[in-house]
């Protein structure tokens, strides 16, 4: 009888839960590069005229917001960021992990 190690794996299915993790790894990837360059893209259209995505309806020549809006939107990237590192992170984990056990 064999050993719970030594058990023939399900290549198939391994696959398939690799090829997902690493999708899923290409999206976080994505995030933390939308969450590390939407600043810079905000900064660039309230220079260009813009509403800076909402911060600013008016433009920023009459711009009015609270002292909070800043720190607020540097604690939801940081948050993101934060996230989809430890994503990557795990997700990396995990796949070496299945590698190795192939």
């Amino acid at each position: 009888m064999l050993s719970e190690r030594e058990q023939p794996r399900n290549t198939g299915s391994l696959r398939r839960v690799l090829i997902a993790l690493r999708i899923l790894l290409g999206v976080l990837v994505a995030i933390v590069i939308a969450a590390a360059v939407s600043p810079m893209l905000v900064i660039a259209d309230l220079a260009g005229g813009g509403t800076g995505w909402g911060l600013c309806p008016d433009g920023i020549t009459t711009c009015t917001t609270s002292y909070f809006a800043g720190p607020e939107l540097l604690a939801i990237l940081l948050f993101v960021l934060f996230a989809a590192v430890g994503g990557i992170a795990i997700c990396n984990r995990l796949i070496r992990r299945l590698n190795a056990g192939q």
